[in-house]
């Protein structure tokens, strides 16, 4: 049977990529209709840990973007979000079974608006530290720099929102994820 959008790769080292292990998937479901919309390749632990040691091999290099890079990457993202709104609201409509007024005027609209926040603050310098006096010869002395590599599992139900909302302030921090 033909599906409306096509098989679903894993995504990391800056392309789609097949599973390292015996390839599994499953089907994700209109749940208004329930019918099949697309083949989704399902991660293996092996795949996790690829993911994981290419955002490790891009550390070094992310985490020595200037704030003002790392900023314009964010907007672009956003842009992105803002050109293909109805697109992305058209699919996200189809995998959630959410209304399209609300994938189109919410989900997406505020994804884009979170990854601009980000990307005002730490363009801005929002994200540099803090030097705060405590008393005369006593100061609290804040740095920000990066951790590391960070991952996160998000809802089925929100997945823009649940993607740029963690990530977007860990790009913006230097961290890769």
């Amino acid at each position: 049977m033909s599906l409306p959008y096509p098989t679903r790769q894993l995504y990391y080292d800056g392309k789609a990529q097949p599973s390292l292990s015996v390839e599994e998937t499953f089907q994700t479901i209109d749940p208004s209709t329930s019918r099949p919309l697309a083949t989704v390749v399902r991660a293996s632990n092996a795949d996790v840990d690829a993911a994981v040691q290419s955002a490790s091999r891009a550390f070094p290099a992310w985490s020595k973007l200037p704030a003002i890079e790392r900023s314009r990457i964010l907007h672009r993202a956003a842009s992105i979000l803002r050109s293909r709104n109805d697109e992305i609201a058209e699919i996200e409509t189809k995998d959630t079974g959410k209304p399209f007024s609300e994938t189109s005027v919410v989900d997406i609209v505020t994804g884009a608006d979170v990854l601009e926040y980000y990307a005002n603050l730490v363009g801005s310098g929002g994200l540099v530290g803090e030097r705060t006096q405590l008393r005369e010869g006593a100061w609290c002395v804040s740095t920000k720099e990066p951790l590391g590599v960070c991952a996160g599992i998000g809802a089925w139900n929100y997945p823009i929102q649940m993607y740029v909302r963690p990530d977007g302030i860990l790009l913006a921090c230097d961290d890769p994820c």
